[in-house]
């Protein structure tokens, strides 16, 4: 073989290798899917049982230092993470802030969306799909008195958020959006049908849910499609044995045909004094086991303790003696 032809054929080889490097790279960075089928999630088109962790104050620390290491860990043991970017600034006793996504008039603040994009993509890069839980109450003046965000107002913004391709429609294919967490505590039923009817109109392929506490389930959305049931039970002395499980779960599949979401079981952490609180490890672990075989799509680990990130980072957080319990509960957990 002469020189040019040996040459041309090397050439050749490495625009070959170039091409499935590229190729390679792009597979890799191809966007995770959630999606829902029947009663089930999946995940690029996969059915799975989906584990989430509570991680509320994740945009609040992604302004600063230390997301990357917190959803590095996290990645290891759970499925996603459960974020509320209009939490409040302070829960004991409760303030709201000025770094809230959304303010009062229903505006959305642009640095704020950065640092949501910022975790955001921090979470897709690690394959994390996320939970993106809205909050109307915690949006509020602190004035005497309160002067809250109206629901008009917030109807607006959510629309925005999920209809424009400025924000959310076409990217961010992991992510959920619960559009008001704890409904039936902040919103009439018709308010509430008629804003997921108008963000069903905005983006039919956004997985939608609208969150419940209580006693029992309340539906919305029944009729709508990408739809799916989150649920947060009573929290009983029994909370995280098959029986109560599988009791909870069977209540929200006798009124609705959507995946049932297990989203804010017992926590791990308590923040204010008399909340309700679980410190064994092994009943997270337990619960989560008992929702999977009693065929829910999705369970949280909820733990208080990111309620606050604002000063540290979960992996900081986890590093105390006091944390112990919690981290004893993560480790326990499989992604």
């Amino acid at each position: 073989m002469g020189v040019s032809r040996a040459f041309a054929a090397i050439g050749a080889l490495v625009v070959a290798a170039a091409c499935l490097v590229s190729l390679s790279a792009r597979e890799a960075a191809a966007p995770t899917v959630l999606g829902v089928a029947n009663d089930r999630m999946t995940v690029d088109g996969t059915s799975r049982f989906l584990t989430f962790i509570s991680y509320f104050d994740g945009v609040r620390r992604a302004g600063g230092s230390g997301v990357d290491e917190d959803l590095t860990f996290l990645a290891e043991h759970v499925d996603g993470i459960r974020v509320l970017p209009n939490w409040w600034a302070s829960t004991c006793p409760v303030r709201s802030g000025d770094d809230s996504l959304i303010d009062v008039d229903g505006r959305i603040r642009p640095s704020i969306w950065i640092n949501l994009q910022r975790l955001l993509d921090a979470a897709s890069s690690r394959s994390l799909l996320v939970d993106l839980t809205f909050t109307r109450e915690t949006v509020a003046d602190n004035g005497a008195p309160r002067r809250v965000l109206s629901h008009q107002a917030y109807e607006a913004a959510l629309v925005q958020l999920i209809g424009s391709r400025d924000y959310f429609k076409g990217r961010y294919r992991n992510m959920l959006v619960d559009v008001q967490n704890e409904w039936t505590r902040f919103a009439t039923p018709g308010e509430m049908e008629r804003l997921l009817r108008r963000l069903r109109e905005a983006d039919p392929d956004r997985v939608l849910a609208a969150s419940v506490s209580g006693d029992g389930y309340v539906p919305a959305g029944r009729q709508l499609p990408n739809m799916v049931a989150a649920y947060h039970d009573p929290r009983g002395h029994d909370w995280f044995t098959d029986e109560a499980v599988a009791r909870q779960v069977r209540g929200v599949r006798a009124l609705v045909r959507q995946p049932v979401y297990l989203q804010e079981p017992m926590p791990a952490s308590s923040v204010c004094e008399g909340q309700l609180v679980d410190r064994d490890p092994a009943h997270f672990a337990r619960a989560r086991d008992a929702a999977r075989r009693s065929g829910a799509a999705a369970w949280t680990f909820h733990t208080r303790t990111t309620f606050d990130l604002s000063g540290r980072s979960l992996v900081q957080k986890l590093a105390e003696p006091a944390a112990e319990v919690e981290r004893r509960a993560i480790e326990q957990l499989e992604r």
